[in-house]
């Protein structure tokens, strides 16, 4: 058994750059982010294995396994066993590509890819979703007999975008992190000075009356 490990990245948290654990779905583009460093503080990759688990996605033993929380549900729903634990034993070998899973990928990819690229929103994984059979696949086919994993330019943006707006929701919940753990400092600091004051205040009750005397 073996530990995981994860790409590292740079993302901008809080204005600053950031070193980040990257994770990706293995049945789409969808990516997730783990700030492991901030100045001389740095999480071990175990804490990135809780951190994505948290969030719902399915950490396997190797990144062919791993799951985003849509297709981990998805998963689940068909009856299928995600591999959760990121020490988890080695799968059985996977089932290897017959003469009738080629023609059936190569009749959809007539279908869906023309022009050397695909057609808008196809792409190796939505083929591969479609059929129900690996990405590895059907990118195996494509490579063979029709081309590069060209994409239509609007499909590019939306990915653009989807990437940025994901790396913004994780800077901001990192921010939100940072607010609230100063938050609940604030507020064991302001309990303590309650404290003395009221100690103090009943310190000067009895010098007042010693001094009335």
């Amino acid at each position: 058994m073996t530990s995981r490990t994860f790409p590292e990245v740079s993302i901008t948290a809080g204005g600053q750059q950031v070193k980040a654990m990257k994770i990706n779905c293995s049945e789409c583009e969808a990516v997730g982010y783990y700030a492991f460093q901030s100045g001389h503080k740095r999480r071990p990759p175990v804490a990135a294995v809780q951190h994505f688990q948290n969030k719902d996605w399915v950490v396997g033993s190797t990144p062919r396994k791993d799951l985003c929380p849509v297709h981990a549900k998805l998963s689940r729903k068909k009856g299928t066993k995600a591999m959760a634990d990121a020490t988890a034993p080695a799968a059985d070998k996977p089932r290897e590509m017959t003469r009738d899973d080629r023609r059936i990928i190569n009749d959809k990819l007539d279908e869906v890819y023309a022009n050397d690229a695909y057609k808008s929103p196809w792409s190796d994984s939505a083929v591969a979703r479609d059929l129900g059979v690996p990405r590895d696949w059907v990118a195996q086919v494509r490579e063979a007999f029709f081309g590069e994993a060209g994409t239509n330019p609007l499909f590019d943006e939306f990915l653009s975008a989807k990437t940025a707006i994901e790396q913004g929701m994780t800077a901001v919940v990192a921010l939100q992190d940072a607010a609230i753990k100063k938050f609940d400092a604030c507020t064991k600091e302001l309990a303590d000075l309650r404290k003395k004051l009221d100690d103090l205040r009943i310190l000067g009750r009895r010098i007042e009356k010693e001094i009335g005397k």
